[in-house]
């Protein structure tokens, strides 16, 4: 049976220890995507649920003044004017 060199060995295993570092890397990588498409999910889920909310409220607030338009800033509702 034959023996490589030791820097022959040295280098196979420096080589191997890089590849499994950056297999490492990459399933790091990937689970945190994972995690991140899971949070974005769950954002535009809240972002649905708090438009639909607003729209709601806003149809409570035109039952209550009528059919207009509201300045966000101000707070004042000017009637549209129905002929």
């Amino acid at each position: 049976m034959a023996q490589i060199r030791p820097e022959q060995l040295q280098k196979v295993n420096e080589l191997k220890g890089k590849f499994n570092e950056l297999t490492f890397i990459i399933g790091q990588n990937q689970i945190q995507q994972r995690q991140l498409k899971a949070d974005e999910q769950s954002m535009f889920q809240e972002l649905d649920r708090l438009g639909e909310e607003e729209q709601n409220f806003l149809g409570e607030i035109q039952k209550e003044y009528g059919d207009g338009n509201l300045d966000t800033t101000t707070g004042e509702f000017t009637p549209t004017n129905t002929k």
